[in-house]
This record gives structure tokens, sequence and C-alpha cells, in this order.
């Protein structure tokens, strides 16, 4: 009975502990994620800080403060989750502990009747009258295994108020630790709240300053329309292009067993029909295509920016901002396809990855050449540093599918 009872004592308290460590686990992943996911956008956000104000920029700017924002929104979120989690906790062991108190409180009461019950018998003389005035040696011994049985009943009781006041003290820890998880999430709501106003505070400032510089803005938004569509086309004709070339070699090289998944598309050897599955299952999984940190600071698909209405884009790819020196590496292994250069858009190189493409352009140097094979990592080129834009060094990568564009955010691993 006391090998069990011990068992049990020590069963209580690593379930005390498993639920503290739960907790801390719970608000550690919860820090951890916040971190991961500022940690990129905070970097970018000091590095755009420090550039000169440029039309350019200020349009960065706001794309990087619109996207640490809806990443707080997201964190805060997170954080509600967690105070309701918390608070369904709570309600449970505060209902467990008002049972433990009441089922402790009724056999407290008990075992005070019975001790009294007790005392009153519990002098030897008495019990020794007990058990001599019994009628014969059959009710004796009944009289002496009752009064040891009533004598371990009561060590029972004993025992038992014991583990019940043990595992009330479990649960008060517990709930303690539980008030205190929630005051410190609440906490981190209160901080992230903040900062979120202040943000969307300097997210206005910066509308208000673009506003001020309207001509200057679309002066620059042609521009850079006008430099993404020679860009885009010169792209398309040269994916075009190599389509039409491996279809005319497939009908000639009857030897060589060539299939396009689709009609007019890109047509695969065995060995390109692989890698192009290969390519396909590693949606979410790709590596950031620079070799230095670096964030997106122009989307995929319409450019949106709170309050500038007339402010309309349309980007085929992503843009990232990253430091002056860095490269554009291959997010997976392929063939390099093409190398080529647009006026005004530097130089550009695009890696097949069976029917899947990955382009990146802005390069001031490339490294590679065509029909080269690449790993993933591979420095592919010098990304441009434009000191006319305080040093700005972007990358545009795009990545499709036969004739597709693809969002390379959704393929990207999340930083």
């Amino acid at each position: 009975m006391k090998k069990c009872f011990s068992i049990l004592l020590i069963c209580m308290f690593v379930f005390g502990v498993i639920v503290c460590a739960q907790s801390s686990k719970r608000l550690s992943d919860l820090e951890k994620k916040r971190n991961e996911a500022l940690e990129q956008v905070e970097k970018t956000t000091q590095m755009l800080s420090n550039n000169k104000t440029t039309t350019k920029n200020t349009l960065y700017k706001l794309n990087v403060l619109a996207n640490q924002i809806k990443v707080r929104e997201s964190f805060l979120k997170d954080l509600d989750i967690e105070l309701k989690t918390i608070d369904v906790e709570i309600s449970e062991i505060q209902t467990d502990y008002a049972d433990l108190s009441h089922s402790l409180g009724i056999k407290k009461e008990k075992y005070a009747k019975s001790i009294r019950l007790m005392s009153k018998q519990n002098k030897t003389e008495d019990k020794l009258m007990f058990i001599l005035s019994a009628r014969n040696l059959n009710q004796m011994t009944r009289r002496m295994r009752y009064l040891d049985e009533y004598a371990s009943f009561q060590h029972i009781q004993a025992n038992e108020i014991s583990r019940k006041q043990t595992e009330l003290n479990e649960k008060r820890a517990v709930l303690e630790s539980a008030y205190r998880e929630k005051a410190m999430v609440k906490n981190k709501k209160e901080q992230e709240t903040a900062i979120i106003e202040r943000e969307r505070g300097n997210q206005s400032k910066l509308v208000t300053e673009l506003k001020g510089k309207a001509k200057m803005l679309s002066t620059e938004l042609r521009k850079q329309k006008l430099q993404a569509d020679k860009l885009n086309r010169q792209i398309d004709n040269l994916i075009a292009e190599e389509a039409r070339k491996a279809a005319e070699k497939a009908s000639k090289d009857k030897g060589t067993k060539r299939i396009a998944e689709t009609k007019g598309g890109y047509a695969m050897t065995v060995d390109e029909k692989k890698l192009s599955s290969d390519f396909g299952r590693n949606q979410g999984a790709l590596p950031f295509p620079v070799s230095q940190s670096g964030t997106i600071v122009v989307h995929f698909g319409e450019q949106k920016y709170q309050n500038l209405k007339y402010v309309q884009n349309v980007s085929k790819g992503i843009e990232i901002q990253t430091k002056p020196g860095a490269s554009a590496v291959a997010v997976f292994g392929g063939v390099v396809s093409k190398v080529f250069a647009v006026p005004g858009s530097n130089s550009g190189v695009i890696v097949r990855h069976g029917n899947y493409m990955t382009v990146y352009a802005n390069l001031s140097s490339v490294f590679v050449k065509a029909g080269e094979k690449v790993r993933i990592g591979e420095p592919i080129g010098k990304i441009f540093v434009d000191s006319e834009q305080d040093n700005q060094t972007v990358l545009n990568f795009q990545i499709f599918k036969e004739m597709q564009r693809l969002n390379p955010e959704l393929w990207l691993r999340k930083r």
C-alpha cells in the first residue's frame, strides 16, 4: 500500500512538472515564431531607413511596412488564440481545484469523526478489556482483527488526506503558473498592439510623403513599368523560342524520347521529366535566391497601396532587396538555359528545371554560361548595385511552369 502511495505521489509531481514545462515551451515557441517572422522584415526596414529618401525607396518602405504590419497582426491573432487556450485551461484547473478542495474537506471531516470515536476507545486498558470480555476464543480473535483493521483504515484515511492535499497543492501551483502565463501573453499583446499603432502612423506619414510627390511618383512608376515590360517580353520570347526548338528537336530526333506535358509545351527528356517532378515537390521549400539576407520589397501580382489608388502596377515576379555585394543563387539544381541582357535591366539568367524555370534578373555580372549545370545554392551572378538609388541592390526573381508565371512567394521557404 505504501509503495502504491509513493508511486501516486511521484506521478502527481511529474504531472505538475510536465504541465509547467508545456506552458513554458508554448511561450517559448510563440516567442520563437514571433522572432523568426519579424527578424528579416525588421532588418530590411532598418536597411531602408538608412537609405536616402527617394520616391522608389519610399515605395519600397511602404511595401515593407505593410508586410510588417501584416506579420504583427498575424502574431496578434496567435496571441488571442493562446489567451483563449489559457482561459480554457484555467477554467478546467479551477473546476478540478474546487472538486479536490470539496473532497478533501469531506475526508477531513470523516477522519476527524473517526479519530474522536477511536480516542474514546484508544486507551490500552480499554482495548484489553474489549478483547478479554469476549465470550469465546473465536470472538476474541474477531475483536483483535477488528481493532487491527480499524487502525489500518485510519492509516489509509490519513494517507488519502495527505495525497489529496498534495494533489491540491499541485493544482494550485499549476493554476498560479497559468495565471502568470496569461499575464505574460497579455503583456506581449499590449506591446505588439502599441507597435502596430506606431507602424500604422509611420505608414500614414509615408503615404502623405508620396502624395506630395505625385508627379515624381508617376514618372518613377512609368519608368519602372517600361523596364519591367521590356524584361518580361524578352523572357516570354526566350521561353517560347526554347519550347519551339525543343519541339523541333523531338520531331527530328526520334531516338531521344521527348514528351511535352501540354500542347505546345516544352518537350522533356526522361531526366528532365524527373527533374521537373522533383522541383514540383519542393513548393514552399526553395531557399531565397540571394546570398545574403534579403526581404521582398515588391510582391507578385497587383500592387496595392493604402490611400494611393492612382498608383497602379502589376508585378510578374518579386523583387528582393539585399545588401550590396550579394549574389543571386540557384534555388534548385538545373541547367542554365539562357543568359540575356535587357537595356535598363542589366543581365539575366534563366535556369531550366524540366518544364519549370527560374529567372534571375538585374545582374551586373554573370558567373555561368548557357548549357552549364548548376547546383542548389550555387552563385549565378552579382546583383546590380544602383548608385543613383543610394546603392539599392534588388534582384528580380520569377518562376515559370511552361509559359505560365507562378507566384514565387508560394515556392520559397518562409524565412
